[in-house]
This record gives C-alpha cells, sequence and structure tokens, in this order.
C-alpha cells in the first residue's frame, strides 16, 4: 500500500503555516509516495480572514502546485485539489473550481459561506446536526467530490451519541455507499489526545461511535492527516496508529489503490 495523503492545506487558508514546497519536501522525507494539495477553497463573495483563500489567491495557488508538481516530479507524485464546503446557491461555482483543479474533497465545516453561522466544530443542537447530515449527502449527490472529509466532525463537541448523532451517521453512511464516495479517517482529531467528555475519555474525532455505525455499511475509508503545517506530514503516522488503534474492531476497509 502507498503511503499518501490528499489532505494538505497551506498558509493562503490563513489558519496553515509553510510553504508550499515545505509541505513537499516534508512528504519525501517521511517516505510519502503520494501528496495532495486540497487547501480551503474560496468563494467569489464570501472573503474570509480565518478559513478559507480569498478568491485572488487561487491562481497563485494553482501555479505554484503545478509548477512543484513538476519540479518534483521523479520524487513523488503530487496531485493539485480543493477541499470545500457545499451550497446548493454556490453549485456552479464549486463545478468552476472543479474544472480547474483535479479533485475536490468535501468539508463541511459551516452551515454558510461566510463562516459566521453554525460552526459544526462546536456543540451542536439536534436541528444543527441534522443540517449538517443534511447538507453532506445533498453534496454527494452532486457527484463533485471525490471523498468526504472528517464526516463524524459534527461530534467534535458533543458530549454524548444521541438517537440524532446516530441518525445522522446513518444517513451519511447511507449516502456515501449510494454514492460510492469514501468516508475519511481523519487523524487530526487525535492530536490533542483524548479529551474528558461525559461519556468518558475520546479524541476529538475520529469518533468511535460514528465509526461503529459507518462499519455497519460497506463503506470504503481513506485516511487524511488534514495537514495545516510542514511537521504533520512528519508526524503523521503517530496518530495514524492512535487512530486505527481508537478503531480496532471495526469493520473498516480502507482504500489500497490510489484515488486518481
Amino acid at each position: 500500500m502507498k503511503k499518501y495523503n490528499y489532505h494538505s492545506h497551506s498558509y493562503r487558508c490563513k489558519h496553515a503555516f509553510g510553504t508550499d514546497e515545505e509541505y513537499i519536501l516534508a512528504a519525501i522525507q517521511a517516505g510519502y509516495q503520494i501528496l495532495g494539495f486540497s487547501d480551503h477553497a474560496p468563494y467569489r463573495d464570501y472573503p474570509s480572514r480565518t478559513s478559507h483563500m480569498d478568491w485572488d489567491q487561487l491562481d497563485d495557488y494553482l501555479f505554484s502546485i503545478s509548477r512543484l508538481k513538476e519540479k518534483y516530479r521523479d520524487q513523488i507524485e503530487i496531485h493539485l485539489g480543493l477541499e470545500s464546503e457545499y451550497y446548493d446557491y454556490c453549485f456552479d461555482e464549486r463545478r468552476e473550481l472543479k474544472d480547474k483543479v483535479e479533485y475536490l474533497l468535501l468539508g463541511q465545516h459551516f452551515s454558510d459561506p461566510s463562516g459566521k453561522e453554525v460552526n459544526y466544530f462546536r456543540n451542536n443542537t439536534d436541528e444543527e446536526i441534522l443540517g449538517y447530515a443534511k447538507s453532506v449527502c445533498e453534496a454527494l449527490d452532486t457527484g463533485l467530490f471525490t471523498y468526504l472529509c472528517h464526516p463524524d466532525v459534527y461530534m467534535n463537541r458533543q458530549t454524548e451519541f444521541t438517537e440524532v448523532c446516530e441518525k445522522a451517521a446513518h444517513m451519511i453512511a447511507q449516502k456515501a455507499v449510494e454514492t460510492n464516495t469514501p468516508l475519511e479517517v481523519n487523524i487530526r482529531g487525535s492530536i490533542r489526545g483524548k479529551m474528558p467528555f461525559n461519556t468518558g475519555e475520546r479524541f476529538y474525532y475520529p469518533n468511535r461511535d460514528f465509526w461503529a455505525i459507518a462499519s455497519q455499511y460497506p463503506i470504503r475509508c481513506v485516511l487524511g492527516v488534514d495537514a495545516h503545517h510542514p511537521k504533520d506530514l512528519l508526524e503523521a503516522w503517530e496518530y495514524v496508529d492512535a487512530c486505527r488503534e481508537e478503531l480496532r474492531d471495526l469493520d473498516l476497509h480502507f482504500i489500497e489503490e490510489p484515488l486518481m
């Protein structure tokens, strides 16, 4: 199995660090055969100071990764993508972006592109959790996205796995099967170790309760480093092992062949 990561960011999103080339050099040092860049995609009408690149940074991003892909072609396989939320009123814009890159990843962080409404990383209401699941399912139906990043992100701060949380997990897993879309086991939530919750200590994500539901379906899984700093690629496999241990007895099938 090739050592891969399709989920890497850049300084342009305003909450990641390091140059594009530094990520590549770190990946080579760590023994990756495949590195995909998928920085947070811009929105023409919704600039952000904290969560995604601006539209006028897009051309520089595309040029930089394409140039480095050629420069390091004999050392590592590099792919150019973007991570994006999905909102139906931005569909044409997302389709336009997909035409500019090799792949789009779905990462539904917010309920609106400004990031000022619901943030799914916090403790959410039942309505918000079901809203997250519904928007993810609608996004997967479009066929725009190569895989779904951190599908369990809505459990990040939830104090317990309620019936609504369980329903959301079933909705997402079922739609992943229907659309043949892989789900990402994202290791970034394990970096701070296990944290205390009402039901005991656990990672922010991957969330074992979510993946226990997902494992009931014939889903395909990928690992995602979600790198926000070159060192994340150097240290990733320590956290991969911790995540595998957390999910060790669940029937999850990880994709072994390259995604593209």
